[in-house]
């Protein structure tokens, strides 16, 4: 197993998980530290260029699959800025291209990160991978990256597209960053009261990479076991930080905010019940009690 993104929140857990159930692991990182991490959990660790096509070309002959979880997601105010998502656009459209393409030429199985954002604001209905979905120029890669894992199983092999909800992981600056904001009284998370927002846990989501790679080719949702509307996670939230209550921000704020914060602001109730008829694979964790 080659798995691309090893080092990040979401891959090093891959990393261990595979390890654990007896796979021999090529760790793809990029520093010294992330190489030592990879190693001492029992991988074997390389450095490849993901947008080296003739590197990756030869990461596919080498391999039985490879997992595309790399990321360069901008955390804080750096995520307002449309320049700060060039880098992972280019993992999605460049590296997935590459990474998919060496699976496909090999007919491995690849397995490719993506996420349930585009999903159209839903109300009180459940989403399924056949919810229409919309997009603009923060998210409009998703498509590439999910045209890659079609490409792989259109050349003979198996494609796996995963459509993750928001992760929620102690060691993220996202999450810390949600902390930082109802210390000081805000619910960092944009949308109606009423409106469910749909997370997974990081630690579910590294079990349905794991579990992805046994499931039909295909696009699969991951997301909690029972997502909550927003007024109830503000206030685990306000629990958590020992505050009474926390306030939302304001509906204008989200209209200036334009397309990025219209999208996060959806009413999104995620269903993952593909993936788990397909696979044994289990969403554990209610994300409203992590924050506890």
């Amino acid at each position: 197993m080659f798995v691309a993104g090893a080092s990040g929140v979401l891959g090093r857990r891959v990393v261990d998980q595979l390890v654990a159930g007896g796979h021999a692991v090529t760790a793809n990182v990029r520093n010294d530290d992330a190489r030592r991490r990879a190693e001492a959990a029992g991988a074997s660790a390389t450095t490849v260029d993901l947008f080296d096509a003739d590197a990756t070309l030869q990461v596919g002959a080498e391999h039985d699959a490879i997992v595309n979880v790399a990321t360069s997601i901008p955390s804080g105010l750096r995520a307002a800025r449309p320049a700060a998502w060039k880098m992972n656009d280019r993992l999605r459209i460049e590296a997935s291209a590459n990474l998919a393409a060496a699976a496909g030429s090999a007919r491995g199985r690849y397995v490719g990160e993506s996420i349930t954002f585009p999903y159209v604001d839903s109300g009180d209905e459940w989403i399924d991978e056949s919810t229409e979905r919309t997009f603009f120029s923060g998210n409009e890669s998703v498509e590439n990256a999910e045209a890659a894992a079609l490409g792989v199983t259109q050349q003979g092999g198996a494609g796996v597209s995963l459509r993750f909800g928001m992760f929620f992981a102690d060691d993220s600056a996202h999450v810390e960053l949600f902390k930082t904001m109802a210390r000081r009284g805000i619910f960092g998370v944009v949308g109606r009261a009423d409106a469910y927002a749909s997370w997974i846990h990081i630690d579910d989501a590294a079990t349905a990479v794991v579990a992805a790679l046994d499931a039909p080719p295909g696009v699969y949702n991951v997301a909690e076991p029972d997502p909550q509307r927003r007024t109830d996670q503000a206030a685990a939230v306000a629990r958590a930080v020992g505050r009474q209550r926390l306030r939302f921000m304001p509906a204008a704020a989200v209209r200036l905010g334009g397309a990025a914060l219209d999208s996060l602001s959806r009413s999104q109730r995620v269903s993952s019940s593909a993936l788990m008829s397909v696979t044994d694979w289990q969403p554990r964790i209610s994300v409203i009690d992590s924050w506890s």
